[in-house]
């Protein structure tokens, strides 16, 4: 009774596949109504059996699926190949090649050289659906990726690749429906909560910028994943020594359009500034301005040949340079402060992902200054931001190609319908959260028995 709740409504018909005898199968199929009006109490009203061959006693083949997905870049374009049974539940991997994005006058000249290489193992098939995770906006399934001067139109692509349907969605999008399909080796939980398994969920993740996203689940305990330019919300500044940094920020932001010939005014500094890789290295000369005392020569030539946010990064772990530390410190309390903000408006009983390439690389300045402090530090709500649960995906797991699979067997799902397809709905700890919404809600997973 506990499974029959998604099939409250009066009317609804449930059905299920058993084994027959002799080469049949069995549909056993249950209609379920709610009385009692708020009393909320289910009856079976109906059951049922009905009796058809089945293909594979028939000897019926099955056809398979090939699918193509990718995780789409300014630098590079990583493509995979899919070959799975009819119900999505056996796949293996055909093909995976990384491609130099800059070295191609578009994506379906990469798809249709992929497709090409390959065309020996798929022999007569074609690929039925192809989802491209890609950096840019997206809208109406099409995009202008500004890193390649691409521009994208998945209708026209779905043509020119012989291809039933092409989707393209944004890259932090993809992330979001990657959460999805993630396995327990993939993330670590740094606040381990039990997780509402109908709860929003939100996705957090600095790179080269700071992307996020949000989860809202359906009646059917499905997923769908809604873009977000949070990452664009005001850093606000809670000392004297922020509010000088605040000022730096802005002037150096107003400089540099200058540079680049904009006239607009610079009317805010974003968390971006401040969290994303890029920001490491302003906080790192913010407090050089500050403490030039501490200025070590040599490590500032080390900064002139590598990437000035790494070495910074490198040093404030090993505590080993007072200006790189104070930088990281900063880093991460703000850091802290921004998935709290997140917390608060959404609140994602569901969980908080932090995703994106310089967390997991930074992890030991963030448990060093206590991440879940600064997350949860909120005043009055403080308590409630502790009972959040929060999982930090692990260095390079591919997320975003795990999302584009994710959606290609949606995708699949809506071209080939089948009673049995399996697709993710829901993060795979949902199943253990159960407990969790039996307690919240028990008239959920309690019926009284009818007699008669």
């Amino acid at each position: 009774l506990k499974r029959l709740e998604a099939w409250k409504n009066t009317g609804t018909r449930l059905q299920r596949w058993g084994g027959g005898g002799g080469g049949r199968r069995r549909k056993l199929m249950i209609t379920a109504g709610l009385i009692g009006g708020g009393g909320g109490l289910l009856t079976i009203s109906g059951i049922s059996y009905a009796e058809e061959a089945s293909p594979r006693a028939t000897g019926t083949k099955r056809p398979s699926h090939f699918y193509i997905v990718g995780d789409i870049g300014g630098t590079k374009s990583r493509i995979q190949m899919y070959r799975s049974d009819q119900e999505l539940k056996e796949e293996r991997l055909v093909a995976a090649k990384t491609f130099p994005s800059q070295e191609y006058g578009s994506l379906t000249t990469i798809l249709e050289e992929f497709i090409a290489e390959n065309k020996e193992a798929m022999g007569r098939h074609s690929a039925r659906a192809c989802v491209m995770a890609v950096a840019g906006p997206v809208e109406l399934n099409r995009v202008y990726m500004p890193n390649t001067n691409w521009n994208l139109d998945g209708e026209e692509m779905a043509k020119a690749l012989n291809i039933n349907k092409v989707v393209l969605m944004n890259d932090f999008v993809g992330v979001g429906y990657g959460i999805l399909g993630l396995d327990k080796q993939d993330y670590i939980s740094i606040q381990d909560k039990p997780c509402n398994p109908r709860g929003p969920i939100v996705v957090f993740g600095p790179g080269t910028g700071l992307g996020q996203a949000y989860l809202t689940c359906d009646g059917r305990r499905e997923y769908t994943v809604w873009p977000s330019e949070g990452g664009h919300a005001d850093w606000a500044p809670r000392t004297n020594e922020e509010m000088r940094l605040w000022h730096f920020l802005k002037n150096r932001i107003r400089n540099r359009m200058r540079v680049r010939g904009s006239i607009v005014e610079v009317d805010h500094v974003s968390n971006e500034r401040v969290i994303s890789g890029s920001g490491i290295a302003d906080l790192y000369d913010f407090f050089r301005g500050e403490h030039p005392e501490f200025i070590d020569p040599k490590l500032e030539m080390k900064m002139n040949h590598m990437d000035k946010s790494a070495v910074v990064s490198i040093h404030g772990a090993k505590n080993d340079n007072f200006l790189c530390r104070m930088a990281m410190e900063q880093w991460a309390r703000s850091f802290g402060q921004a998935v709290g903000d997140l917390a608060l408006a959404y609140m994602p009983t569901g969980g908080i992902y932090i995703a994106g390439g310089v967390t997991p690389k930074n992890m030991q300045i963030l448990e060093e200054t206590n991440l879940t402090k600064w997350i949860n530090a909120k005043g009055r709500l403080s308590k409630t931001m502790e009972s959040i649960p929060i999982f930090v995906v692990k260095d390079k797991v591919p997320v975003g190609l795990i999302g584009s699979r994710v959606v290609a067997r949606r995708v699949l799902r809506e071209l080939y319908p089948t009673e049995e397809i399996h697709v993710e709905g829901q993060p795979k700890n949902r199943l253990e959260s159960e407990l969790f919404l039996e307690k919240q809600y028990p008239e959920m997973f309690h019926y009284t028995p009818i007699e008669g």
